[in-house]
């Protein structure tokens, strides 16, 4: 009997690797050629650390980070300067001719962000990464954060009833899949990570149930897109459609690429485990759309735990046609602009989440088509429906928790502030409560969804032990860290408290030693403390003062013993900064450890929250229960339109 050898799986991932290296290589390698060609163009250091970085990121507009500014030069700041209406100055440029500048202050980010990305832009953010102080010539400088329409964590760019999707679009280029399309799409704030597979001409369609912000797309490919969604040779992506296209690389949808990225990220061997090893083009798609985030976020994207199979078959797949006649999502009333009012999710969403109320527009989105699952949608609301009592429990309960969702996905991805672990311990709070509601509920569907709430005592336990009841926005504010949390923070703001004490016991024993009634103890950042003196009084100095500065009415002087308490002080608040921001940065990843259960709990929340409005709309306006059967029978007696009603 002949032998049969099989293939090493081990040989397969070093070649597949080796492949993914040698790549990586060759892109890195032309883009640095690029950069360096670029940054010729400058004739100062600062101009050509400029063109070297933004030619990393040829597709971005770059904000360049110059002291509390941000900059932008060339033609990128003829583009800020009109979009934000700001003036148009010029830089020098060393022996090159001027380059036109605009700028704005760095705490204006969040202001101008939003104006630039909805003008179809995306914005490279560079900041700088080393202390002025340290550095012997031009700071260095590095890009933190590329922001997109469906890659980004800000507040003010995304809509908090509304999922932000980036979408990945791969196509089969030969074999039994020619016909075929891959789709993959990914919400960065919540961590939802779904891949499918459909025919190129039920491409557009599956677009339309997804939804996204944005679609990554192999740059030879564009045509195929457009053929899909029936667009014109040429014809811009933009003008047509509700997402914006990114063409990338065709490396990045190089399969082999595309698996080994999944497989570093989920840390496996296989995708087998995820139940998609199958869908070759759609991992495509889905390792594309991984790439592409870790490329534009830079940071952890430990909140993509899972990658899941989208099942077309589970959902009625709704054109844009039919969502538009529909209004479920947008009204077509006259002057109603594109707004949701009057549209059917503004009139069943009586959530009390963001989370809740982005899955109550997905349901919208994308009806199910199987009996079971609609049972058990209805039998939930149907529950909460009867007791009024307990919707309203569940409801007051929900208030409290916010959008733990997006909450989760901070926090993992070290985004999230001190207000933001003191809002988690909030939500955790408030789950035992909603358990005890549903313990004792006869609907299976409710009672199964308590049985799964995992309250994380120990999680919201530590947090309140770290954290103040109300801490600083941000981290280096300071006084987040509870006192009795950590000894070495406690004896720090000690010895800092000591000494301000003693400063302020200084100028009454000071102003009666000298006899000078007016005497003051002052600080400023340029000269610390010092010790105030008019000039009316200056006969009366004694001679241990040191004169620092001259004022129009006054001396101001230090003597030893100040500048030596000072140290201490200043030494003191330091090191406390600098250990309440280690302190903090340690709880964070305590708290991001438990991603998993954040994540559980919020979907389960979103749900509720989901079934309570559904079934609070339901009492007010009188709806009933529909009977829905395997047959195709449609039997509607004295039907209402609730878009029309409203």
């Amino acid at each position: 009997m002949p032998e049969t050898t099989q293939a090493d799986p081990d040989a397969a991932v070093k070649e597949r690797k080796a492949a993914v290296e040698k790549k990586k290589a060759e892109h890195e390698k032309k883009q640095q050629a690029a950069a360096e060609k670029a940054a010729r163009k400058g004739s100062t250091p600062l101009m050509r650390q400029y063109y070297r970085l933004a030619a990393r990121h040829p597709q971005a507009l770059l904000l360049f980070r110059m002291g509390d500014f941000y900059e932008t030069f060339d033609e990128n700041a003829e583009k800020v300067s009109r979009i934000l209406g700001i003036t148009l100055t010029t830089r020098n440029n060393g022996s090159a001719e001027e380059v036109p500048m605009a700028g704005f202050p760095h705490h204006a980010l969040e202001k101008h962000l939003p104006k630039l990305i909805q003008a179809g832009l995306r914005v490279a953010v560079c900041e700088q990464v080393q202390d002025p102080d340290e550095a012997s010539g031009v700071v260095d400088r590095d890009v933190v954060e590329v922001v997109t329409p469906g890659a980004n964590f800000h507040e003010e760019l995304l809509d908090p009833k509304r999922s932000n999707y980036l979408a990945a679009v791969s196509f089969e280029t030969a074999g039994r899949k020619e016909d075929r399309a891959g789709l993959a799409y990914v919400d960065a704030t919540t961590g939802e990570f779904y891949v499918a597979e459909c025919r190129e001409r039920d491409l557009e369609g599956l677009l339309e149930t997804v939804a996204p912000s944005e679609v990554l797309l192999d740059k030879r490919r564009a045509d195929r897109l457009r053929e899909a969604l029936g667009l014109p040779e040429g014809e811009p992506f933009d003008e047509q459609r509700a997402f914006s296209v990114s063409e990338q690389e065709d490396w990045v949808f190089d399969y082999d690429f595309a698996y080994e990225t999944l497989l570093r990220h989920f840390e496996v061997h296989s995708m087998k485990g995820f139940g998609v090893d199958d869908l070759d083009v759609g991992l495509r798609a889905a390792g594309a759309a991984l790439h592409y985030l870790g490329e534009t976020q830079q940071g952890s994207l430990d909140h993509l735990r899972r990658l899941r199979r989208h099942r077309r078959e589970d959902f009625m797949a709704l054109d844009a046609e039919t969502k538009r006649n529909l209004e479920l999502v947008h009204t077509m009333q006259p002057g109603a602009g594109s707004g949701a009012e009057g549209s059917l999710v503004d009139i069943l969403d009586e959530t009390r989440t963001p989370m809740g109320g982005r899955r109550l527009r997905r349901w919208l989105l994308r009806p199910l088509q199987k009996l079971g699952q609609i049972e058990k949608r209805q039998n939930a609301v149907e529950a909460l429906v009867r007791s009024r009592r307990l919707r309203e429990n569940v409801q007051t309960e929900l208030k409290q928790v916010g959008d733990l969702e997006r909450l989760a996905g901070k926090v993992a991805t070290g985004r999230a502030g001190p207000r933001d672990l003191v809002a988690v311990k909030k939500a955790l709070g408030r789950l035992p409560g909603v358990a005890a509601l549903l313990d004792d509920e006869s609907c299976d569907t409710l009672r199964e969804l308590s049985e799964n709430l995992t309250p994380c005592a120990e999680t919201s336990d530590l947090i309140g032990r770290a954290l103040v009841d109300e801490p600083p926005n941000k981290i280096g504010e300071g006084g987040l860290i509870r006192e009795g949390y950590d000894d070495e923070l406690d004896d720090l703001r000690e010895t800092a408290k000591g000494g301000k004490q003693w400063v302020a016991q200084l100028e009454e024993k000071e102003s009666e030693r000298t006899g000078i009634p007016s005497l003051k103890v002052g600080f400023n950042k340029v000269f610390g403390y010092y010790l105030e003196v008019t000039h009316t009084h200056s006969e009366n100095v004694p001679e241990d003062y040191i004169r620092k500065q001259t004022l129009k009415n006054s001396e101001r002087y230090i003597t030893p013993a100040l500048k030596e308490k000072e140290e201490k002080i200043l030494t003191a608040e330091e090191k406390a900064q600098r250990l309440e921001q280690e302190l903090f940065t340690e709880l964070r990843n305590q708290v991001a450890a438990q991603t998993a259960d954040l994540q559980l709990n919020a979907s389960l929340l979103a749900m509720l929250d989901g079934f309570a409005s559904l079934a609070e709309v339901a009492e007010r306006e009188g709806y009933t229960r529909p009977n829905v059967t395997e047959q195709r029978t449609l039997d509607i007696e004295g039907g209402r339109h609730p878009v029309v009603e409203a």
